[in-house]
């Protein structure tokens, strides 16, 4: 979750970033594909996430994927949770200008989505969670329920009641990949502008 700093107030240890850092190179010197999974909060600095990108990049790693975090209603710190208007603010800031060296694990219009470029909703079944209870309704992030199949899942979640537009108070601010890398990828395919906005980004490299 960033540089040595952040990562480890966020897991509220000293060390852990360290010991990740030795993991990683273990598990590359031993052959293995690694790649990273960085949540991000109010607070994080532009600045420091390019020089985490850097770092990981001269690590070694295959790929890196962002997410602001989401606020989910158990957690007890709700104050440092992204809101959309910051989220794009930073993401920005982040990504305007981005090294041809980056690699991300994340289509470019799903990094375009958070920096604000697209307007793109949910689809929260795109994703979808399975464990030993089932299939999770209606995403990973809301436990709302399970289903005993996929298909149970698709026919008996009620849809419209989630997503930024459904007006639910918990979907509010969300930009999680779950729910919107699908609705990215399926624009990237699915019409020209999205399309041709993928082609530029990935010849380019700039989003």
């Amino acid at each position: 979750d960033g540089l040595r700093e952040e990562h480890d107030e966020a897991v509220c240890r000293e060390g852990v970033y360290d010991q990740a850092i030795e993991g990683i190179r273990e598990a590359l010197r031993r052959g293995f594909r690694v790649t990273t999974n960085t949540t991000l909060f109010d607070g994080a600095s532009a600045i420091r996430m390019q020089m985490f990108f850097d770092e990981m990049m001269e690590l070694g790693v295959e790929g890196m994927m962002l997410s602001p975090g989401y606020s989910y209603s158990k957690a007890p710190d709700q104050e440092h949770f992204l809101r959309r208007q910051k989220t794009h603010e930073l993401f920005s800031k982040m990504l305007s200008n981005p090294k041809k060296g980056w690699k991300f694990n994340q289509s470019p219009l799903f990094l375009q989505f958070l920096m604000g470029k697209w307007d793109f909703e949910c689809t929260p079944w795109g994703n979808p969670t399975y464990n030993i209870f089932g299939w999770q309704r209606p995403c990973y992030l809301l436990q709302e329920g399970y289903a005993k199949t996929f298909k149970e899942l698709m026919e008996t979640t009620r849809w419209e009641g989630y997503g930024h537009k459904s007006g639910n108070e918990k979907c509010k601010d969300c930009m999680v990949h779950c729910g919107y890398e699908p609705t990215a990828v399926h624009h990237a395919f699915t019409s020209w502008k999205g399309f041709k906005a993928t082609v530029e980004a990935t010849l380019t490299g700039r989003l």
